[in-house]
């Protein structure tokens, strides 16, 4: 696996240097990346190629001065997206793709600017308090709008849903909505006219890899080449049977146990402690052996 370190992380995780613990990304190794670099360079380039068109569709409300940036692209979890809202002060619109939550997340202050600048009106200090109905009303619209155009043009029809900006009821529908598929795409735009600039930041789910990323990660040809001289330990248990604990007790040396007839017995193997398959044992000259009959650890798990 190729780790996705990036050299500020390196240098905290050693200790070279004295930083932020913020530098250090949280990584959910229970859910790996699975959309490849390749596939992610396609949805980038779709993206950017999209947003042209986007904002020759808002141009007239922002007095012909408005541009859409693709700023930043990368697999994330609805975990990650709440971990990220503040407590307080903030504005999401969420929407519906294939019958999985996405959302949009807006500062309150960014938003202001972007709805003041389509009103024709601003220019004075921008208030940090949560949006009103009618401002949510508003930019409720426009991160639709450019969800919407997003999500089509990477295949997927989107609905839209609920607005939040109380971070326990966002937590309330996140924890009664389905938990199958988790993982999504993090998008970061930034909007920019001729008097600011504001981020908006799109969590797409449906985004699902290619098939050849997912063979990839199912089932690579061979090996680390590092794991090939690895040593295990495989076991073989010849057979076991059940006694009454005073049979059992009346055993001494030298009595013989019955396990029944060969053609029904059959070693169970144990990789490390874990089943492995069975065999068939029987004489390979003067020694015993195993013939394996069915392995369910393959040389790809």
């Amino acid at each position: 696996m190729k780790p996705d370190l990036s050299q500020a992380e390196v240098e905290a995780l050693l200790g070279e240097e004295v930083c932020d613990q913020d530098v250090i990304a949280t990584r959910d190794f229970n859910r790996p990346m699975r959309v490849g670099p390749a596939q992610l360079t396609s949805i980038r380039k779709k993206i950017s190629s999209s947003l042209p068109a986007i904002e020759q569709g808002m141009m007239t409300r922002f007095g012909g001065a408005l541009a859409l940036t693709l700023v930043h692209i990368e697999e994330t979890t609805r975990s990650s997206f709440l971990n990220s809202i503040d407590d307080d002060g903030f504005f999401v619109q969420s929407f519906t793709v294939n019958g999985q939550n996405g959302w949009v997340s807006w500062a309150p202050t960014d938003a202001r600017r972007v709805i003041e600048k389509s009103l024709g009106c601003g220019g004075g200090a921008i208030s940090d308090t949560p949006l009103s109905g009618l401002e949510r009303s508003l930019a409720g619209g426009f991160a639709t709008e450019i969800a919407a155009k997003l999500s089509s043009e990477l295949g997927f029809t989107m609905s839209e849903g609920d607005q939040f900006i109380m971070k326990r009821l966002l937590q309330a529908s996140i924890d009664a909505s389905p938990v199958e598929d988790e993982q999504r795409l993090s998008i970061t735009l930034e909007l920019s006219t001729d008097s600011f600039s504001s981020k908006l930041y799109l969590y797409l789910p449906g985004v699902k890899p290619t098939e050849e990323q997912r063979t990839q990660q199912e089932s690579p040809d061979s090996l680390p080449e590092h794991l090939n001289d690895v040593e295990v330990v495989l076991s073989a248990e010849l057979a076991s049977l059940e006694l009454p604990l005073q049979e059992f007790l009346n055993l001494e040396e030298g009595d013989v146990i019955a396990l029944g007839p060969k053609g029904e017995m059959h070693a169970l193997l144990t990789l490390d402690g874990h089943a492995a398959g069975t065999a068939t044992y029987g004489r390979d000259g003067e020694r015993l052996a195993l013939q394996v009959e069915e392995l369910r650890v393959l040389p790809t798990n």
